[in-house]
């Protein structure tokens, strides 16, 4: 999966092409009746969750094109906690991590900079190639 997804959208229709890349078959049960706009109940509200719906820089092109550059072998992270719990006798563990910011490939995990609406654009696009 690639590290340059921040925010909502797109990360899994990354996966998807990497899963057809390899060469491994992905099928849609016949027998189901929702679609790709009904499957999942969506909550995006843009006031409580603003990381969901700001664009900055050029992350839309940029996460546009398959990413071959990054993914599980060079993400950075901090665990803050570990919980390990049961779930119908299924034993599993859930991390609380926080995702590591690399601001010179992914200036977008960072919006608050005023000049992150275009000024830089042109230069993260050469970066980005």
């Amino acid at each position: 999966m690639s590290n340059k997804y921040w925010g909502w959208g797109l990360e899994d229709d990354e996966f998807f092409v990497r899963l057809r890349d390899a060469n491994l078959n992905v099928t849609r049960p016949e027998n189901i009746m929702t679609g790709t706009h009904n499957t999942f109940k969506h909550i995006h509200d843009r006031h409580h969750r603003k990381r969901d719906t700001i664009k900055c820089y050029n992350q839309r092109e940029v996460t546009r094109r398959r990413d071959r550059q990054t993914g599980l072998h060079n993400v950075n992270y901090t665990i803050h906690s570990i919980k390990e719990m049961t779930i119908d006798s299924a034993p599993l563990t859930v991390l609380n991590i926080e995702l590591i910011c690399d601001h010179k490939l992914t200036p977008w995990c960072d919006c608050t900079d005023p000049k992150a609406n275009g000024k830089h654009k042109d230069q993260l696009k050469k970066n980005s190639l």
